[in-house]
């Protein structure tokens, strides 16, 4: 457990100075936007998304997430399956904290007649629940969060080069679906599935993703690559 402690205590003063940065830059955007809807709303349409930016923050910030703390806790003693049980265990608990700032975010701001909130689940429910909204950032944060590491250990074991190329493999990927009209089928699968669904399946993807990440890291030096 003090290993635990220690690990969180230790990950989150690795990345406090950039989330209290990005917290306080989305808040101003946020009040920003009520601003501007408040004196020109009868003028202007706003558009905001607390979420997406949250989502796009995660998965940078996994993407460093190796090269700032590997090396430290493993001149600590802790082996590298012990490390990854401990960032994963952080991953979860982020993930609901920011879950739980987006979804008191999303109900705090009124909803103005010409402020849109922009969230993913409104392509699953017009009407979305407290703890839906919180339940849908959840799995997605996790997804990011998996995503930026699983990036992060592709750079670290095969470096520059490595990592670019698995970039651009990555790239083909909604290039094929374009060509192939895959789309249109991937469309219909997904709103044919129901949210409970929807979020299983994300979720136990996310948990094949780490467990890949688990296995790749297992004999990984000490220094990126």
């Amino acid at each position: 457990m003090n290993t635990v402690k220690g690990s969180f205590y230790v990950l989150f003063q690795s990345y406090k100075k950039q989330i209290m940065t990005f917290w306080c830059i989305l808040f101003s955007i946020v009040l920003f936007s009520l601003f501007l809807d408040n004196f020109f709303g009868e003028k202007t349409f706003i558009a905001i998304s607390v979420s997406i930016p949250v989502y796009i923050f995660y998965g940078i910030m996994a993407a460093k997430l190796l090269n700032k703390t590997l090396p430290y806790f493993l001149k600590l003693g802790l082996s590298r399956l012990q490390y990854m049980f401990n960032v994963g265990l952080f991953f979860i608990s982020w993930s609901l904290i920011g879950a739980f700032i987006i979804a008191c975010t999303q109900k705090i701001i009124p909803y103005g007649s010409n402020l849109f909130i922009i969230h993913p689940i409104l392509l699953i429910d017009n009407s979305p629940s407290f703890l839906q909204t919180m339940a849908l950032d959840t799995v997605l944060l996790l997804f990011f969060l998996t995503s930026g590491l699983l990036l992060n250990v592709v750079f670290y074991r095969l470096g520059i080069l490595g990592g670019y190329s698995f970039i651009g493999l990555l790239c083909l990927i909604p290039i094929l679906t374009i060509i192939f009209k895959w789309y249109s089928s991937l469309f219909d699968l997904l709103s044919n599935l129901s949210t409970f669904t929807l979020l299983s399946n994300l979720l136990i993807f996310s948990a094949f993703l780490y467990s890949i990440i688990t296995m790749a890291i297992r004999n990984v030096s000490v220094n990126p690559a």
